[in-house]
């Protein structure tokens, strides 16, 4: 970007003046004794301020608050704090000097300062000209080779909005010089955030390799070079060494042709979320302590249903699974339990979210029944007209049937049962009776409404939905008491149905 680039992408900023807010001198008696505090205690609550502004208003109280800004030891600097209002006004480069100002006064200004930095958080932007990178990776590593830096945090923000590839490809390049240009800061570093990076064939797996305290990797709208002779999106192949702490691996909203698990010896944690490509997405390999999967999309077309067993044929040591439909098309296929025990045998807890509200529920049993060790098991329907997707390549919502649930299949662990988005209805009072029946050890049932629109809408409550009646939640005490009646007519179940 040239020098006149403005800023067109950041976090939130609405908290931000372009002017420091005026301060009170005027100590009261309850600051007073605020004040008389001892250092470290004054310290450790300016340390749960994530307000920089904030921060140094602080030190204006009076001479007894004015070194304590610099005594810190956990510092979240955001670039999100160097934007004004009106950011129409300023170029991105007038926004990181400012940033590397504060930074370099902030942090300790020489070897033999006694202090130490144990949290260190820091977000920015991946700009040119280089220098400003280049400053924040030695500032940070001139404070972090001493040993006693405990976290290390890089948040990095790409410095246009809707990036085109060739932009991407640029950010990419620019980001691997950094990370060349410092090796002792992301030698320390804990975890890295990126988004709108196209990787080279070998950056991930260098950046694994060097980066051997790296916990967590979180990647948004990132890719990597597509094949020069057919001119396909390439595979993310993560591939870390055996000393690697990589303990969480998120990737959003990214197009690579796929996602290859080769080996990440303590991942425990992975989020996929909003791929591109066809279905699965993701190929496991050596993962062995791989704990807790969640996996989110609204499918399109070239998306078609999976079995789980073919995506997870590699692991067997899942506790937590999450699976988000958006709305959209159950893109998960019912399959036969046998083929899923041995990878499901230890999952507690199962999060089936977001599920149309026209789909019928039946086919969710299956995991029920391949899971023997479940203990919590939750639904949620989506029951607002407005989460229907718009896009002209979504696709078709089709009912799951599943007719080979085994008749007399009986689950002896499970303790909860909870549904968002519960109305009164036969399909779903059916299907609700149908896991009391099958499990003979729950204990509790949670009923709860439909969770407020994101859009903030009132359709469900218009004109626009006139089955608003049939799918009302009960609310009185009475409609309560004839819902629970109904749910357990007939079965000897002390099961506890709590609504609402």
């Amino acid at each position: 970007m040239g020098a006149s680039s403005t800023v067109t992408i950041a976090p939130s900023s609405d908290h931000l003046n372009s002017s420091p807010r005026p301060v009170n001198t005027a100590l009261s008696s309850d600051e007073d004794r605020i004040s008389a505090l001892p250092d470290d205690i004054l310290i450790k609550i300016l340390e749960r301020i994530d307000d920089l502004h904030a921060v140094f208003r602080t030190s204006t109280l009076s001479r007894r608050w004015a070194h304590l800004p610099h005594l810190l030891s956990c510092l979240l600097i955001q670039v999100a704090d160097f934007l004004p209002r009106d950011k129409s006004s300023w170029t991105v480069h007038q926004v990181m000097a400012a940033y590397i100002a504060v930074l370099r006064r902030l942090l300790p200004s020489s070897p033999s300062c006694n202090r130490a930095i144990k949290r260190l958080r820091l977000s920015f932007y991946l700009t040119d000209p280089y220098p400003y990178l280049c400053s924040i990776g030695h500032a940070v590593g001139d404070v972090v080779e001493h040993g006693n830096t405990d976290s290390l945090e890089f948040t990095i923000f790409s410095d246009a909005r809707n990036p085109s590839y060739e932009q991407c490809v640029v950010f990419g390049q620019r980001f691997m010089s950094f990370f060349q240009a410092c090796p002792i800061a992301f030698r320390w570093l804990t975890s890295l955030t990126l988004q709108n990076i196209t990787f080279g064939e070998t950056d991930v797996f260098d950046l694994l390799n060097a980066c051997n305290k790296l916990e967590l990797l979180s990647l948004t709208a990132c890719d990597s070079v597509v094949d020069p002779v057919t001119g396909e999106d390439a595979a993310l192949a993560i591939h870390a060494p055996p000393h690697s702490a990589l303990l969480t691996l998120e990737i959003k909203c990214c197009a690579f042709a796929r996602i290859d698990l080769i080996r990440a010896p303590k991942l425990g944690r992975l989020v996929c979320t909003s791929w591109t490509e066809a279905n699965p997405p993701l190929h496991f390999g050596d993962v062995p302590h791989l704990d807790d999967i969640t996996l989110r999309l609204a499918a399109v077309h070239l998306q078609t249903p999976f079995a789980l067993s073919h995506l997870l044929s590699n692991t067997s040591t899942l506790s937590v699974m999450h699976l988000d439909f958006s709305n959209q098309m159950i893109w998960i296929k019912p399959e036969a339990p046998k083929n899923l025990c041995s990878i499901l045998n230890n999952l507690r807890d199962v999060y089936l979210y977001n599920i149309f509200s026209e789909c019928d529920l039946n086919w969710t049993m299956f995991v029920l029944e391949a899971a023997p060790a479940l203990t919590n098991f939750h639904l949620k329907l989506s029951r607002h007209p407005c989460e229907r997707s718009r896009c002209e390549d979504t696709a078709k919502k089709v009912n799951v049937v599943w007719d080979n649930a085994s008749p007399d299949f009986k689950h002896h662990r499970l303790s909860l049962l909870e549904i968002v988005g519960f109305a009164v209805d036969e399909k779903l009072t059916k299907y609700i009776r149908l896991v009391m029946e099958r499990a003979v050890v729950l204990k509790r049932i949670r009923l709860l409404d439909r969770e407020p629109c994101a859009n903030k809408c009132d359709a469900m409550d218009g004109a626009q939905c006139p089955s608003s009646t049939r799918w009302r939640f009960p609310v009185e005490e009475e409609e309560k008491k004839l819902t629970r009646q109904r749910l357990i007519d007939g079965l000897s179940s002390s099961v506890e149905i709590s609504i609402g």
